[in-house]
């Protein structure tokens, strides 16, 4: 009997680590370029940038599976600048996420500084994967890029549709709803086709106003590239309260597409317009060209060639992923940049 019982706590221990198994990746991505900006009445700006294709950074991805199809998952990751060594966020230990999470055929539930479904769909807007001086919505736009004290909810795929949710919670004690942001995000991916919608209100801190920002997106992958057309309307919400500006709506449209000429080289090009609520507002056109080469599975080169005009007083200017603002035209003058830079991840 009692060799039974042994055997049966064996396979019963056996059986327990078969299945509570972990994992814990390193993981990151070093982008660095050479830009270079001409802007009226201020000149040319020569210097070197991180973050033009995406923002450097490193991170740890933690993974346990705990059996029946359930996971608990955990990601810290800091951002970093390439050009100057320091971290994006001196005052933080992972300044761009750091949660913990538990997966299972339910979908996903996450807790922590995490990033809002917003950034998520970047990539999705345009030609330049919503970075580069050639994307003029991340240019010209300020979504909420990542969120502190926040609980999200990502639901399995249905047939090519999903929904992602967050909450973030301002963590005063009155009024409690002071600075909390409120993120929702629909999308369809099946077949050639890609299906976005976005919407993300933030309270202000005495919660008596809402900044709010929409934006929407549909791609095509015509056989040899994608078109992309999106849209976005907002009144300057984001993470920071003191980015909180009310009445003041931009609206921006792209165009833009790319082409496959080979499984290495993609080149592409597009525009967009900007107009803001008002009499006499600011309004800006940009119009944009990029080339990427992949040099391997993790090695990318991208270049990008952008120009924007500003009428009416406007000061819209180029950035990177960041973004980042190096030469702003003075007010109703133009800007042209280029870029050439590398990305690898490991």
């Amino acid at each position: 009997m009692k060799a039974a019982l042994l055997a049966a706590g064996t396979l019963c221990l056996g059986t327990t680590a078969a299945y509570a198994q972990s994992s814990v990746t390193l993981y990151g991505i070093v982008d660095s370029y050479i830009g270079i900006t001409h802007a009226t009445g201020k000149g040319t700006v020569i210097s070197i940038d991180s973050a033009g294709y995406q923002q450097s950074r490193l991170g740890m991805r933690i993974v346990e599976d705990i059996g029946a199809g359930y996971h608990v998952n955990a990601v810290l990751e800091n951002g970093f600048s390439m050009s100057q060594g320091s971290a994006a966020d001196p005052t933080r230990a992972f300044s761009r996420q750091a949660w913990v999470g538990l997966s299972g055929p339910f979908g996903e539930v996450r807790a922590g500084r995490q990033n809002s479904p917003q950034y998520i769909m970047l990539a999705q807007l345009d030609a330049f994967a919503g970075a580069t001086y050639g994307s003029i919505i991340n240019n010209s736009s300020n979504l909420g890029i990542r969120y502190d004290n926040s609980i999200s909810y990502i639901s399995p795929s249905a047939y090519g549709l999903k929904f992602q949710g967050l909450v973030s919670l301002g963590g005063q004690a009155s009024p409690h709803t002071g600075n909390n942001v409120y993120v929702a995000m629909v999308d369809y991916a099946r077949g050639p086709w890609y299906f976005g919608l976005n919407y993300a209100e933030q309270k202000s801190q005495d919660a008596s106003f809402s900044v709010k920002s929409t934006f929407a997106v549909a791609d095509y992958d015509y056989g040899h590239g994608r078109l992309y057309l999106s849209w976005y309307r907002g009144d300057n919400p984001g993470a920071n309260p003191a980015a909180n500006v009310r009445g003041i709506y931009t609206s921006i449209y792209s165009l833009s597409g790319d082409w496959r000429i080979s499984p290495a080289l993609v080149i592409g090009a597009g525009g967009g317009w900007i107009d803001e609520s008002g009499a006499g507002v600011p309004q800006a056109w940009q119009a944009s060209a990029i080339a990427t080469w992949s040099l391997s599975k993790r090695t990318t080169l991208f270049s990008s060639v952008a120009y924007v005009s500003n009428t009416k007083g406007g000061v819209f200017s180029l950035g990177g992923a960041g973004p980042i603002t190096r030469n702003v035209p003075v007010p109703g003058g133009n800007e042209t940049g280029f870029q050439l830079g590398i990305r690898h991840m490991f």
